[in-house]
């Protein structure tokens, strides 16, 4: 059992257990194909969820870092050492020795926190939004530990269906994609944890539906894992984007996948904008 952790709601100190275990054992978490991944509901206390939830949405405009470019359309929360409180208690829970260790055994590498923060976001999504399918990076760009694991948590209350821009998970090799094998809606309160591999590719390549949203916006907080496994061929320390079997051919974009993934360049991609 998680440790306990005090937050307020409706102005009297309650006590609640914050996150609702992870009920999956090791075999079953790192046998799942294409590569270890899992989906679970109802993770976080409801009343908490909507509380950071609310923290979120209130977040002035001037905090957020636009990302426009051909591969990614989203704003990303641009100071990670200055959470909201129940942002960041939820951060410190996700932090704590008994939770890492759990982690640590599902996954089977022993894990470490990224103190630098750089693997942290708190991302939202408005009207036309998207992230290419990619690879993440495979190494931290400070300390060149091991990305192994990431987890994320979906922070929208009032999502709907129809809005798409559902996380899709894809099988492919080392350089491409071949077959999507899951496509998973980001409603409220739902963790995604998965492994990061040679093959991890990911996304949510399907903008946000702007014909049928109204004011909701897709938030996703993520933190992700580290440790010492240098087994894996992937040593960058950006993502990689890569297209699908189905999008059409773009030599143009194509040359910005390189440049996107460039340790030095990275930058010259974040604000190309492309709507």
């Amino acid at each position: 059992m998680h440790g306990l952790i005090k937050i307020y709601l409706n102005n009297n100190l309650n006590i609640y257990k914050m996150l609702n275990d992870i009920n999956i054992t090791p075999y079953d978490y790192q046998d799942t194909l294409p590569y270890p991944y899992l989906v679970k509901d109802n993770f976080i206390h409801k009343n908490f969820a909507t509380l950071i939830q609310n923290e979120i949405l209130n977040i002035p405009d001037s905090e957020w870092d636009r990302y426009s470019n051909p591969f990614e359309q989203k704003y990303t929360l641009r100071d990670k050492f200055n959470f909201p409180t129940n942002l960041k208690l939820l951060f410190d829970e996700l932090q704590s020795t008994e939770f890492v260790n759990k982690l640590s055994n599902i996954c089977g590498y022993k894990l470490s926190l990224d103190n630098t923060r750089n693997f942290w976001g708190v991302h939202k999504y408005d009207k036309g939004d998207k992230l290419d399918i990619h690879r993440d990076a495979g190494l931290h760009p400070v300390n060149m530990l091991k990305k192994q694991l990431t987890l994320g948590i979906y922070l929208s209350s009032n999502w709907k269906s129809e809005y798409d821009c559902k996380l899709e998970i894809w099988k492919g090799d080392m350089n491409s994609i071949h077959e999507k094998v899951d496509s998973i809606e980001p409603i409220f309160n739902r963790l995604i944890l998965f492994t990061c591999n040679d093959y991890s590719w990911h996304g949510n390549p399907e903008p946000v539906n702007s014909a049928f949203i109204n004011d909701a916006k897709r938030i996703f907080v993520t933190i992700s894992y580290l440790s010492e496994n240098f087994d894996d061929k992937n040593k960058c320390v950006k993502a990689y984007f890569v297209p699908r079997p189905t999008d059409p051919i773009d030599l143009e974009k194509d040359k910005l996948r390189i440049l996107r993934a460039d340790p030095e360049r990275y930058k010259e991609i974040y604000k190309i904008n492309t709507l």
